[in-house]
């Protein structure tokens, strides 16, 4: 019980921190190749640009439970720290426990 009520203390504080951190800079601002948290539309998301040069803008929120995901440049991935869901560069569902896509924001 002691376990399960620290686990679930960390994942509120991520989720907490998360929520708050102001992401900065524009889809525009991104290199070949690079992905990152942006401000898009007023919104946090997550934006990579390809190698084409074609920008793909997904709703950065988990959508197992409402954690904020973070560009892993190794797997070209977007991760959720609070449950090991991971994402495509596209919002696909890579691995669970999610097992709906992120929201796309843009084409």
């Amino acid at each position: 019980m002691k376990k399960l009520t620290k686990e679930s203390f960390h994942v509120g504080k991520m989720f907490a921190e998360d929520k708050a951190e102001k992401p900065a800079g524009q889809f525009t601002d991104l290199q070949i190749d690079e992905g990152k948290v942006i401000n898009y539309n007023e919104q946090r998301a997550g934006a990579y640009r390809d190698e084409q040069g074609d920008f793909h803008v997904v709703d950065a929120t988990c959508t197992h439970m409402g954690c904020q995901t973070h560009w892993n440049n190794a797997e070209r991935t977007w991760d959720c720290p609070c449950h090991g869901s991971r994402f495509s560069y596209n919002g696909d569902v890579v691995e669970g426990p999610a097992t709906k896509p992120l929201k796309k924001m843009r084409e």
